[in-house]
């Protein structure tokens, strides 16, 4: 009977010391709003995404849409060059993202997100949604690394 206490109690602490380490390291998100293909994402938590077209979740600056972590893609990060057309069209390193538009969804006016050389530690992030809330929008912006919660892989 001793034996197979020990044997419950190892087996227990391997269980509990392998959800810890996926709580800890891991998290299931839900894009709920349909920006992007997929809907279900696992974020593996502190693991900066560095390549162009990965997917990034990350804290939103404060804005008056939505407060929850966002998943988007990388179109650029620092050294890069954004630029916007007469045409709202919004161009990182000569390979076009999206136009920008004038007012929301809501009917809010909207501003254009920044332009020039993203800095470093820095990412232009989009979805190619033609409502997508993005680094197209002043809001938004380029976001800084400090505001990213890890490396996006979507599941469903």
């Amino acid at each position: 009977m001793l034996k197979r206490t020990k044997m419950l109690l190892v087996c227990f602490a391997i269980i509990f010391t392998s959800v810890y380490w996926l709580v800890s390291n891991y998290v299931l998100l839900i894009n709920a709003t349909g920006s992007l293909g997929n809907w279900a994402f696992i974020v593996k938590k502190d693991v900066i995404p560095v390549k162009v077209g990965e997917y990034i979740a990350f804290t939103p600056p404060a804005n008056p849409y939505y407060k929850d972590t966002f998943i988007k893609i990388i179109g650029g990060v620092g050294g890069y060059k954004v630029v916007v057309d007469k045409n709202n069209i919004f161009s990182v390193n000569e390979l076009i993202i999206g136009k920008s538009k004038d007012t929301s969804v809501r009917g809010d006016k909207l501003y254009p997100g920044p332009t020039g050389i993203i800095p470093d530690n820095h990412y232009f992030v989009y979805s190619p949604n033609k409502d997508s809330y993005d680094s197209r929008y002043r809001t938004i912006g380029w976001i800084p690394k400090n505001r990213v919660v890890g490396t996006a892989i979507p599941v469903l």
